[in-house]
């Protein structure tokens, strides 16, 4: 068996007529090799649970700027007029104008759940760090006055 020479240390080299590599080694990449297959599958699990989270918080984060666009919009009963908002349209179709449409499709045919007011002027403040959706209520309050 000759030898060569790896990083600092003479190691033996395998000729083609003895492919076999030492129990031990075998051993040893072996255990690693399960070792990386249980990190692999930790960390699915980890990311599964994770995205989870992240659509749980998206969730709650268009829940709370529904509540937020019926309160400007003079809701009486937020969580009344949140019933009957449809939030599937709103996920397919990408919030806001989704939103309005729903709204103004209410004001018209239950008038009674919204005040009646002209004057009422509202200031949004965006979350720092918002996303397009503050944007676009911020843009549309500034635009129609609430």
């Amino acid at each position: 068996m000759e030898t060569k020479e790896r990083v600092g240390a003479k190691l033996p080299v395998k000729t083609s007529e003895e492919q076999s590599i030492p129990k031990h080694r075998f051993d040893c990449i072996n255990l690693c090799l399960k070792e990386t297959k249980e990190l692999l599958r930790e960390r699915t699990v980890e990311i599964e649970l994770l995205k989870d989270k992240v659509a749980q918080l998206d969730k709650e984060l268009l829940d709370s700027k529904v509540e937020t666009v019926l309160a400007i919009k003079g809701a009486k009963n937020v969580i009344a007029v949140k019933a009957l908002i449809n939030f599937e349209a709103l996920y397919e179709n990408g919030g806001l104008s989704a939103l309005e449409e729903q709204i103004a499709a209410l004001k018209k045919s239950q008038s009674y759940l919204f005040e009646q007011r002209e004057d009422a002027v509202y200031i949004l403040v965006p979350v720092k760090g918002g996303d397009s959706l503050n944007k676009a209520i911020a843009n549309y309050v500034k635009k129609n006055g609430g």
